[in-house]
């Protein structure tokens, strides 16, 4: 069993989500490899898994000729009600020409191609208008969310939950986490919950999270091993070694 660990162009691991993969699957009896890039990776092996952000796990499910889901899973139908605000599709020459201010948007079909940012008025919209292609993008009501946790989600249960943004002393509903996972019918073998709690107490549904190149927020090493390996057995169609 083997996991490729990506790095930076020195040789280092790209971020502290390498390194505690590195660690956890070294834990579980891996060996351990580190790359750069995933077109450097001659092995054809799918059972072998690639940690690494999005762009180098998406080439590697395709130079093993894998087809993945092409939509992301953001804001699942069967998890609406736990939204619990409009969430709507658009583009970013839309958001300008309607000037709807006032609200949150992030990237609908490439993931990473900005960070979701809330836009107030057209300055907001600077750097992510093109010429040739209008972004596609999901709009959301704004909350103000006091604390948002990350709720890692491994075969139908609760991993771990981790405070990543606002005050310590809040309180997220458990209960709720439980009956959105319930809920969640297509939901893939990992992935993850974001839930805030606004300044009623009500615990809300962010957004949701693929079970690849996600942050570990102070996850547990072999915890984050075991919940990578899920993701990348069901993308592979492999069998998960760490499923125990």
């Amino acid at each position: 069993m083997k996991a490729y660990i990506q790095t930076d162009k020195d040789g280092e691991f790209y971020n502290v989500n390498a390194f505690v993969a590195f660690e956890g699957f070294k834990n579980f009896g891996y060996e351990t490899e580190k790359f750069f890039d995933a077109d450097e990776i001659s092995d054809d092996n799918p059972e072998n898994i690639l940690v690494g952000g999005i762009g180098n796990v998406r080439k590697r499910l395709q130079n093993l000729n894998i087809n993945r889901p092409k939509k992301e899973i953001d804001y699942p139908e069967e998890l609406k009600p736990f939204l619990k605000r409009k969430i709507w599709e658009s583009s970013i020459n839309e958001v300008f020409n309607k000037k709807e201010w006032n609200i949150f948007i992030k990237p609908k079909t490439e993931t990473k191609l900005f960070t979701g940012k809330v836009i107030n008025n057209e300055m907001d919209l600077l750097g992510l208008m093109y010429k040739e292609d209008d972004i596609k993008i999901w709009c959301s009501e704004l909350i103000d969310f006091k604390t948002e946790w990350r709720c890692f989600i491994r075969y139908k249960e609760i991993l771990d939950i981790r405070r990543y943004k606002g005050d310590w002393d809040t309180k997220i509903d458990v209960k709720t986490v439980a009956s959105a996972i319930e809920s969640f019918t297509s939901q893939p073998y990992s992935f993850a919950l974001d839930f805030g709690v606004n300044k009623n107490g009500e615990t809300i549904l962010v957004e949701v999270n693929d079970g690849h190149s996600l942050g570990t927020y102070g996850l547990s090493s072999t915890h984050y091993a075991k919940f990578l390996s899920a993701r990348w057995s069901e993308l592979t169609q492999t069998e998960d070694y760490l499923y125990f």
